[in-house]
């Protein structure tokens, strides 16, 4: 797979990283390493620059995406999947049929996830 360049938006940053696109919308990708976690460095995001999980390896992050690609168009914009898909349904797909872990673009949603 090809690498093509991401834009992410995590912890008020913003930066472009080289990623792969498996399906429209969705990028697997690594965070520079000072913005990464120590455990899940791999992440799904969406076209938007907003990660929707985070895996330990880079195989686990393709997986994922081949799970959730017909989950949803993930060519609509942030907004329209934050209106239109169920976080707390895409949280436990994610969460029960993976190794990944869910992350909530909606800082209220992940405080009542806390």
């Amino acid at each position: 797979m090809e690498s093509v360049p991401y834009t992410f938006k995590s912890y008020g940053e913003t930066g472009t990283v080289d990623a792969v696109q498996p399906t429209p919308g969705l990028f697997v990708y690594q965070l520079p390493e000072h913005l990464r976690h120590p455990h899940y460095s791999w992440l799904i995001g969406h076209s938007s620059g907003k990660c929707i999980a985070a895996f330990v390896h880079r195989s686990h992050a393709l997986g994922a995406v081949d799970l959730i690609a017909d989950y949803t168009d993930w060519t609509r914009t942030a907004d329209e999947l934050i209106a239109d898909v169920d976080a707390h349904h895409l949280r436990d797909f994610i969460e029960y049929r993976t190794v990944g872990v869910f992350v909530s673009a909606d800082p209220a949603r992940a405080a009542e996830a806390a």
